[in-house]
């Protein structure tokens, strides 16, 4: 067709009305043309955005799961003191608190941090939080095992040598939550006598305006005599 509107332009030269359909023509088959196009690359974009989130995720638990396997307990609130928690120290009822892990102290050599008076390993603790949408990790060492191998981790604007930035998990945050579950498999909410839990996250990020996301969930049996 448009071979042959080209010859006959080409014959006897081009009117008004003749430039306008050519013209509206070649438009309609443009736009179709982009927007084909620009559907393709945006579907591949969310597929390739959700394939990362989908990592980000396993990367979260794969990381709560070794600790909360090597821990001593699951915590409400924090034991260990933090210059930089909210009012009132990390609780349960701080809205932006994900979880609390209390795990043994260490030296250098992977040897307990023995308390002598109580017989049993110093706790430091693991801090998930959420701040500004970021999810992050704080360490909490505790300060009376001598050569504890770990340092207490501040926010980025405090941070120094001897108190490492906090460690960012992931900038598309949208939820995490978790189900307790005691020696019988009922679903409990006393966290001391929990026994397993199912954690579940949600990761979300916004591609061309839409939002692009990502489910993930494992279960696992933990050790926790502490709350």
């Amino acid at each position: 067709m448009l071979g042959n509107i080209k010859q006959q332009l080409n014959e006897r030269g081009v009117t008004l009305v003749e430039l306008m359909v050519v013209i509206s023509i070649a438009s309609i088959v443009l736009l179709a043309v982009a927007s084909i196009s620009i559907y393709i690359y945006g579907d591949t974009l969310r597929g390739s955005i959700r394939a990362r989130l989908g990592g980000e995720s396993q990367n979260i638990l794969r990381s709560v799961t070794e600790e909360l396997r090597q821990s001593s307990a699951i915590r409400t609130t924090n034991a260990n003191p933090d210059s930089h928690a909210p009012s009132g120290g990390w609780n349960t009822s701080n809205a932006n608190l994900i979880l609390i892990i209390s795990t043994p102290a260490l030296d250098t050599n992977n040897n307990f941090i023995m308390n002598t008076q109580s017989g049993f390993p110093y706790q430091n603790e693991i801090v998930y939080f959420v701040s500004g949408g970021t999810l992050y990790k704080r360490y909490i060492a505790n300060q009376s095992a001598a050569g504890n191998r770990t340092k207490t981790t501040c926010p980025a604007a405090s941070a120094n040598a001897s108190c490492p930035q906090d460690i960012e998990m992931s900038k598309y945050f949208k939820d995490m939550n978790f189900v307790f579950y005691d020696q019988n498999n009922d679903v409990t909410t006393n966290i001391p006598n929990a026994r397993s839990i199912l954690l579940n996250i949600d990761l979300e990020r916004k591609v061309y305006g839409q939002p692009v996301t990502f489910e993930n969930a494992i279960r696992i049996t933990i050790r926790n005599n502490a709350s």
